[in-house]
This record gives C-alpha cells, structure tokens and sequence, in this order.
C-alpha cells in the first residue's frame, strides 16, 4: 500500500523533477524529503506536508491519504483544541486529519454544531482502533 512517501516519488518522477528540484520547491530540505521517500521519516509535519503538498500541485488529501487527487484546495483548519490534544497524544497529522475527518463526517451525519470545544480524548479513544 502507497504511503506518503510514495506517492510524493512518484508525483516528483512524474514531472521529472530531482530531489534537489522538489527541496528547493517546496523549502525543505533534500535530506528530509529522501528520508520520508524511503520511509525513514514517519511523522512530517504539517507544514512541510503542505509545502510539499503546493510545491508538487497535489491536494493535501491526496498527498496525506492517497484520496484520488482533485479534490479542494482549500486549507485545512485543524481545530486549535484538536491541536493541543494531538500533541498531547503524539499523534501523526495523518491521524489528526484523519480523527478531524471522522468528526466532521459525524458532524454532518448527525447535523450537530462543530464548536471548538468539544472533548476529543473520547472520540479518539473510540476511534482509535480503526486509525493506521
């Protein structure tokens, strides 16, 4: 199964771009962006995730999942007490977008106001078994 770095290869191959091409691109550095092709980084950042993610015309979504590419390109709003509750549980942002993700769709299920204070620790408890 492709995972992040994977997919960042194989976009960057795809236009024919070197690791230097992509770093300078993106502002990041070569080293970083060879360790998360080949798997030894395992949790970027989400701020080099989006810069990789502009610099390569992909969505976030796709670049973070693997989602069929086209989707939004708006930004992702991560909630700020998601935010403090993912670094308190070092979470990955692929599973902060992913737990952020699930919320929004029950939200939308159940019609339920999506306010800033909600407790995500028995959320994510509850959906902890089902994250990668």
């Amino acid at each position: 199964m492709p995972n992040i770095g994977d997919r960042i290869k194989a976009r960057r191959q795809s236009l024919g771009w070197t690791l230097d091409r992509l770093a300078s691109e993106a502002s990041v550095s070569k080293g970083f962006l060879s360790d998360l092709e080949n798997g030894n980084q395992k949790s970027p950042g989400g701020e080099y995730v989006k810069r990789i993610a502009g610099a390569l015309g992909l969505t976030l979504d796709h670049l973070i999942l693997g989602t069929p590419d086209g989707g939004s390109d708006e930004d992702i709003q991560i909630p700020a007490s998601l935010a403090s509750f993912a670094k308190a549980e070092n979470l990955t942002f692929p599973q902060t977008l992913m737990v952020l993700k699930l919320r929004q769709q029950l939200v939308a299920f159940r019609n339920e106001s999506g306010s800033d204070d909600f407790d995500w620790k028995p959320f994510y408890e509850a959906v902890k078994p089902y994250l990668k």
